[in-house]
């Protein structure tokens, strides 16, 4: 039986259908510098690509290896709630397939987050192919309820969510509820991230910490000025539940702002898509959905109340920006417009 205190970093992965990506993912894990100190687990959501005996095959050769399939496909929140239901490190680090790790990624990571006393930390995180800056977290909330991205030239020493992936204590995961099943897809970091410092956590960028990442999931292979209405569904109804969540007093005034900001986008990828289905699923589902979990909410605001150590005006005064967090999309959608795909039925 392995000692679970040698167990330092459990790094947790859900996988669907990344095939192409596997290779070097753990070939990545084991020049880890602390590899004898860490344990990959990886959860497969009933995979189709042949990458589930991939994984399974590799992980029974290692010592700290352990393939979880979930025999369903749960999202990214179900699965890692999963994987880190059987993880024992002290650290969880919650990532997609799709990333290499450089040889002392995990390593000073730890470090960091150890140095400066907190439960969450958040690598730098870059493109797949080189070096240049993908993303390097969200550093407060506009007045809509959106995260504001931080632009890669500049860096924060205290981000309000990290850069996608989450390193977070085990034990502050556990304390602050795990991932919301009910998002299934997007806006996880946004609601983990509130709730962690809801409960008095902060959360610090390690620089020297260099995740390399795709950039894109594996169910939304799409080019950048893209969407699709099943994407602005889960997108635009996860906002809103992260909002009815976490805003108790001052900030649920962003439940309204929220809402306006929806009818705008719905209206205007509606014209530019000459469909109504796009109003549907980018709008009113959202919507309606916020309406039939509303049970789902109260026990989620109740859970908070139990954890919570700060308030909206806390937050607020921390973290609320006077700049518009989806400014790149609207760019973008003057600069080369955005094709809409149709939700599958």
């Amino acid at each position: 039986m392995n000692d679970d205190s040698q167990i330092l970093v459990s790094v947790i992965a859900v996988n669907y259908n990344c095939k192409k990506w596997l290779d070097r993912f753990f070939s990545s894990l084991k020049t880890q510098t602390i590899f004898d100190r860490i344990e990959v687990v990886l959860v497969d959501n009933t995979s189709t690509d042949g990458s589930a005996e991939i994984c399974q095959k590799e992980l029974a050769a290692w010592k700290n290896g352990v393939f979880l399939p979930t025999g369903g496909n749960f999202g990214f929140g179900g699965g890692n709630n999963r994987g880190a239901a059987v993880a024992r490190g002290k650290f969880l680090l919650f990532v997609n397939p799709d990333v290499w790790f450089e040889p002392d990624c995990l390593e000073k990571l730890v470090t960091g987050t150890e140095t400066a006393g907190v439960g969450l930390g958040s690598v730098q995180l870059l493109n797949y192919d080189d070096d240049s800056i993908q993303c390097l977290g969200a550093s407060g909330l506009d007045i809509f309820g959106n995260m504001i991205v931080v632009p890669v030239d500049r860096m924060m020493a205290e981000p309000f969510a990290p850069a996608t992936f989450f390193f977070i204590r085990r034990d502050v995961f556990q304390r602050v509820g795990g991932f919301d099943e009910e998002f299934f897809l997007y806006n996880e970091e946004m609601d983990l991230s509130w709730r962690a410092w809801l409960a008095g956590e902060k959360v610090v960028i390690t620089p020297s910490a260099r995740l390399h990442h795709q950039g894109v999931s594996s169910g939304d292979r799409m080019t950048e000025n893209s969407t699709s209405e099943m994407k602005r569904f889960y997108a635009n109804r996860n906002q809103l539940l992260t909002i009815l969540k976490c805003a108790r007093s001052h900030l649920q005034i962003l439940i309204v702002t929220q809402i306006v900001l929806l009818a705008a986008e719905a209206l205007v990828g509606s014209l530019l898509a000459r469909r109504v289905s796009f109003l549907k699923w980018s709008f009113l589902k959202p919507l309606i959905e916020c309406w039939r979990l509303r049970k789902h909410i109260r026990v989620e605001r109740k859970k908070i109340r139990d954890f919570r150590l700060r308030d909206d005006w806390w937050i607020l005064h921390r973290f609320l920006r006077l700049s518009f967090g989806r400014w790149m999309d609207v760019k973008r959608l003057i600069n080369a417009g955005v094709k809409i795909n149709v939700a599958k039925k």
